[in-house]
């Protein structure tokens, strides 16, 4: 190595227990301490200016700071707030997980949602920026929910309003058929979608007695529409499918699915389900248990 670019290289330090050393690196960490408690003002001070400007969309209770966005209410409980500020050790790193509620609500249906802001050095920032950029992406959630990283909040927002008309029903709409094929018709509170065989499948959650989904099909010619299943929830296996996306995703594979694939590819009570209605199936369960049976 010539001695140019040798002197190109970082010159590595090396420590001294000598009082001239130790008194530069001490006035060394007050610098950046120092500077820290000066960011940390600069950026409490733009949050002030987020909430200042948002009188009525940022309020507080006795215990929490309620953000109004505009497709739902959120609450952040003050005192996990402040926890993280004074020491960003308590609790864990990251933002809690914050209660969700229908726009302007404060109780009756919720969820949670856990989001974190979009900096790819977010660890390097000052609690009150962070803090910030959180606040503002509530308050405009509208725009946030369409961006790819927001996957949680599109869920909340599904769990929180379901396939019905709502605030959040243009982003459901952009999401759902997207990304599954489907055709939301909020005004219905339901979701269409082609399966195999030319059949077509369709999802409802309007029945408030209903804890999970109404399923219909149609087959290849068939006019009217046919009740297969009152209630998802009851699926032998309903942690598979809690969702609308994950049933949604069966149905685009199906009645194929349950003729040709393993039963817990898909349900064992959704098969029963379409059985009754599509001799394939019902021929698939005989064989099934006739093997059972032989072995």
């Amino acid at each position: 190595m010539d001695e140019e670019s040798h002197g190109l290289e970082e010159e590595v330090e090396h420590p001294s227990p000598s009082t001239e050393y130790q008194t530069k690196k001490l006035e060394q960490f007050q610098g950046r301490i120092d500077a820290s408690f000066t960011a940390m003002q600069t950026s409490f001070d733009y949050l002030m200016k987020t909430i200042n400007k948002n009188p009525d969309k940022i309020i507080f209770d006795a215990e929490n700071i309620i953000i109004l966005g505009n497709l739902a209410t959120y609450t952040i409980p003050l005192e996990s707030v402040l926890s993280k500020l004074k020491n960003p050790f308590a609790g864990g790193s990251g933002l809690n997980a914050t209660k969700t509620t229908r726009k302007g609500e404060l109780k009756g249906r919720e969820t949670s949602v856990c989001i974190q802001p979009d900096y790819k050095n977010v660890t390097d920032l000052p609690g009150c920026d962070v803090l910030d950029s959180y606040f503002l992406m509530l308050l405009n959630d509208d725009k946030f929910i369409h961006q790819p990283a927001h996957g949680p909040l599109r869920r909340a927002m599904l769990q929180l309003y379901g396939l019905s008309v709502s605030p959040a029903s243009a982003a459901m709409k952009t999401w759902i058929e997207s990304t599954t094929a489907a055709e939301l018709k909020a005004e219905e509170s339901a979701a269409e979608i082609k399966g195999t065989d030319g059949w077509r499948w369709r999802v409802s959650d309007s029945n408030p007695l209903v804890h999970g989904l109404t399923i219909w099909f149609k087959k290849k010619n068939q006019r009217k529409w046919t009740k297969v299943v009152e209630d998802s929830s009851l699926f032998e296996y309903s942690y598979h499918y809690d969702d609308v996306m994950s049933i949604l995703e069966l149905l685009s594979d199906s009645p194929r699915v349950l003729i040709h694939d393993e039963p817990y590819a898909s349900d064992e009570y959704f098969m029963q389900a379409v059985a009754k209605h599509h001799a394939p199936v019902a021929q698939r369960i005989e064989n099934d248990r006739a093997q059972q049976a032989a072995s």
